[in-house]
């Protein structure tokens, strides 16, 4: 590489053949949200709410991304988080989420694996199972979701 880098081989054609984008992105994408659902108050915009859905059965109650703004119905829009993720092979965490919802130095490796691609096992309000090749399961709280700009989301383009 021009910098004196090594380059793994075989990372460029993997990482082609990847779509990454945020969670914001993917909500505005696949779910049809316009920019007045997310918050802009905050350092690190878009913001959205985690709320709880219950299903028709009456006793599955999910998590589920709420618009951070009242649409103009009487419900807000929600997205069972489950479903949306589901589209996805991946996730990665910013460490900015978890600065902006547990405090200074909350973004540190210790905390979380940042930077690292985590395939999603399982959804419910204790977070986000995760699990990655070289870290294992993890577990990922919720509130880091809300700040949408520092959620990155992973899947593997079409084949041409």
């Amino acid at each position: 590489m021009a910098d004196g880098s090594v380059a793994e081989p075989g990372a460029e054609s993997e990482a082609a053949a990847y779509e990454t984008l945020t969670l914001a992105e993917s909500l505005v994408r696949e779910a049809g949200w316009a920019p007045e659902q997310f918050s802009d108050r905050g350092p690190n915009p878009p913001y959205l709410r985690i709320g709880g859905w219950l299903r028709l059965s009456l006793t599955a109650y999910e998590p589920c991304f709420v618009s951070a703004r009242r649409d103009r119905g009487p419900f807000r829009s929600r997205i069972g988080m489950a479903a949306h993720l589901a589209r996805y092979d991946a996730l990665m965490v910013d460490p900015i989420a978890f600065e902006e919802c547990f405090g200074p130095g909350e973004g540190n490796e210790t905390v979380f694996p940042f930077g690292a691609w985590l395939s999603v096992r399982r959804v419910g309000f204790g977070g986000l199972e995760l699990w990655g090749r070289r870290q294992g399961e993890v577990t990922l709280p919720l509130e880091p979701l809300a700040v949408a700009s520092a959620i990155w989301l992973r899947r593997r383009k079409p084949a041409a």
